[in-house]
């Protein structure tokens, strides 16, 4: 950002016209009434009530010490000075030089007309506005603010970087990097990456910035240790001698095997630990389930279906579902959607029912259920799910009995037909009859 320079200049140095300024002659100090010194600049004229005018400095240094005009000595407070809008309106159309007209610094307290200075006269209401875009002001030079001193006009800072200031960043031709002016002459004898360097080893003429390269995989001059090292060859020699070297020792055909041990070990070890984290990836995918099937049953476990039931023994459920607006089911839930019970717990072990309203597996017209143990121990069980129809004698059951060793659910993809009509979705709700019955759990068991 451009440093503007402030120009210490009073409305006397700038009028064109000298005698325009004599209605607006402070009468105490004689100087102009309107304040205007560096960029603070302000139109108010203050006049007592008989018309007298002076200054903002000396109406606050002589209100002060009494509370009268100068001038007429009437009574006159603070905030009884009026503004006189004639003369603040004839002072705006005063014409003045640009003050960037003048030379940086005044000669002997005068200001000094500059030959390359702003050419523009203008009205004293333009002037703050023309100040701010004025591409004559003095600015600080924009480079390295410690060391360049320069103070410039704004025009002219594209000559001062081209052709004045040695702190200037220019761009090498060669490099692009980009440098100050007066490092240029060393950037290109020493520093710039595209001189042609010879090489402490081989005597080759190489890219000072390829150098490093060069060195780690071309030179044939330059030391190094065998592609074997790792399988125990620890000789060093030069890179033009490689090809000998690799033909020692049988062809290093022992320290290729070393490496090929150590290989070996390592991927064992990867091995060891892929089968841990795998273990650790089927735990928490068992912990998932578990909350989600918690989730689905927090959120299934108020109406529109619930679950009602007990145990009559430690071993035992008996209970059943009932699910509500089977309508509403049958769109919420498409194929292979499921909709899961609330828990129900035997002992230690949780349970819950897990039903595919429109069917699982791509079994079209059929409901699929299944019952799922939240695993945590093998576990053999009975169980019977019996869907309850309007006619008793027509009930649907199914009993089956499976050994439960990990996540996965058991049942039946194609249990019930899923028709309004069949007698089983009587005043729009299913009811699913549960009997459960652990016979052996593991846990329990000693070899």
């Amino acid at each position: 950002m451009d440093k503007k320079i402030n120009l210490d200049y009073l409305i006397d140095d700038i009028i064109v016209n000298s005698e325009d300024l004599s209605p607006f002659q402070c009468q105490i100090c004689l100087n102009s009434v309107i304040d205007f010194k560096k960029e603070t600049l302000s139109f108010d004229v203050l006049q007592c009530r008989n018309g007298h005018i002076s200054c903002h400095e000396c109406w606050n240094r002589q209100l002060a010490i009494k509370q009268e005009c100068p001038s007429c000595k009437v009574k006159t407070l603070p905030n009884e000075l009026s503004r006189n809008i004639f003369l603040e309106n004839a002072f705006r159309a005063l014409k003045v030089i640009c003050p960037n007209k003048f030379k940086e610094s005044k000669f002997q307290g005068e200001a000094v007309h500059c030959e390359n200075g702003c050419p523009n006269i203008l009205k004293v209401e333009l002037l703050e506005h023309h100040l701010k875009e004025c591409q004559y002001q003095f600015i600080k030079c924009p480079n390295n603010s410690n060391k360049c001193k320069y103070i410039i006009r704004k025009n002219q800072i594209e000559h001062h970087n081209q052709s004045v200031c040695e702190y200037s960043m220019i761009q090498c031709e060669k490099c692009s990097e980009s440098i100050e002016r007066n490092t240029f002459k060393r950037h290109m004898e020493s520093e710039c990456d595209s001189l042609m360097i010879t090489c402490s080893k081989c005597s080759a003429s190489i890219g000072k910035k390829l150098m490093t390269h060069h060195l780690e995989t071309d030179c044939p001059m330059e030391e190094i240790s065998c592609l074997y090292k790792a399988g125990g060859c620890n000789k060093r020699f030069l890179r033009s001698q490689l090809s000998q070297h690799l033909t020692e020792n049988n062809n290093h055909t022992f320290f290729i095997q070393n490496i090929m041990d150590l290989h070996k070990l390592q991927l064992d070890e990867c091995n060891q630990d892929y089968r841990k984290l795998e273990k650790q990836h089927k735990e928490l995918e068992r912990r998932v389930f578990y909350l989600e099937s918690t989730v689905n049953s927090t959120v299934l476990n108020s109406k529109p279906h619930e679950c009602i039931g007990g145990g009559s023994g430690t071993n035992v459920y008996k209970g059943k579902w009932i699910i509500n607006n089977w309508d509403r089911k049958l769109r919420e839930y498409p194929i292979s959607k499921s909709l899961n019970s609330p828990f129900f717990q035997i002992g230690s072990s949780k349970f819950f029912i897990m039903l595919y309203p429109n069917g699982n597996n791509e079994i079209k017209g059929f409901l699929s259920i299944f019952l799922y143990k939240i695993y945590d121990r093998p576990t053999l069980v009975k169980y019977s799910l019996e869907a309850k129809n309007i006619d008793p004698s027509k009930n649907y059951k199914n009993t089956h009995t499976n050994n439960f060793v990990n996540n996965n659910g058991n049942g039946w993809f194609k249990w019930i037909e899923n028709k309004s009509q069949n007698g089983f979705f009587s005043n729009n709700s299913l009811t699913i009859n549960i009997s459960i019955k652990i016979i052996q759990d593991h846990s329990l068991v000693t070899d």
